[in-house]
């Protein structure tokens, strides 16, 4: 036979049995033979005009009538073949379960539900996600445990007060409070300088920052800063206890 061929938009003239895609490239339905794949399809089609029939169960559920005597008139098979076909789609005879028979009685043909052939894969995307949320909901219950018994461990050893505090050296604190913080090399420096007086600065400098909250940033330059400027005022002092020449006339120095 000779067929023509179609041109610009002859193709929108015609009505279609549409075959899902998925039936064809999904693995959960390589094995359906492709007499079922087309069954489907027309029984598609035919869930279509029940619903717009209004043909609805007391569950909202859409159903069809479509005998075995159609099936095999339409796929041109027999009654045998027409059944097996039938089977292949029906959970209840060991098919894949996309459609449900029903009967209705002596002399009356089945009814069938058409069942989504999408619905597999959103209860396996729901579950998927549920037990994404299960495990990031355990995960940070685990963590937030974790963190409360870390706490709770850290808060009942005895440590030392660093508030307000500058760790930056990474030593360990001198003084009384432990919150003056000098290097091996600033410490050897200072104790060159002050002499026996390096502890009596050491506890001072720690006593203040205490007492007063304040942080310094370079605990040496505080203390040397401190140590000149005592010495310029014990000199200040000694200067000023030489008695003038009047105060030594007069013999006041006595």
């Amino acid at each position: 036979m000779d067929f023509d061929y179609f041109y610009n938009r002859d193709t929108e003239r015609f009505s279609f049995y549409m075959l899902p895609k998925v039936l064809v490239t999904e693995d959960l339905y390589k094995n359906l033979s492709s007499d079922a794949k087309i069954l489907y399809a027309c029984l598609l089609e035919r869930s279509s005009l029940s619903f717009k029939n209004d043909w609805i169960d007391e569950q909202g559920r859409v159903y069809i009538v479509f005998t075995v005597e159609e099936i095999m008139k339409m796929l041109n098979k027999s009654n045998k073949t027409a059944v097996k076909i039938l089977n292949e789609l029906d959970a209840n005879t060991k098919g894949i379960g996309l459609i449900e028979r029903k009967r209705q009685g002596l002399g009356k043909p089945n009814i069938i539900y058409v069942k989504d052939f999408m619905s597999v894969f959103r209860s396996e995307c729901k579950n998927y996600t549920s037990e994404v949320k299960n495990l990031h909901s355990r995960n940070v219950e685990t963590t937030l445990q974790e963190v409360k018994n870390l706490h709770s461990s850290n808060t009942n050893i005895n440590k030392p007060d660093y508030s307000n505090t500058d760790f930056s050296k990474g030593q360990t604190g001198l003084g009384t409070f432990q919150n003056v913080f000098l290097t091996e090399k600033e410490t050897k420096e200072l104790k060159e300088i002050l002499g026996y007086q390096f502890d009596n600065y050491i506890q001072r400098l720690s006593a203040y920052i205490k007492s007063t909250g304040k942080t310094y940033k370079d605990h040496k330059a505080t203390i040397l800063s401190w140590f000149y400027k005592d010495q310029g005022t014990k000199k200040a002092d000694k200067t000023s206890n030489i008695p003038t020449w009047e105060e030594y006339d007069k013999g006041e120095h006595l």
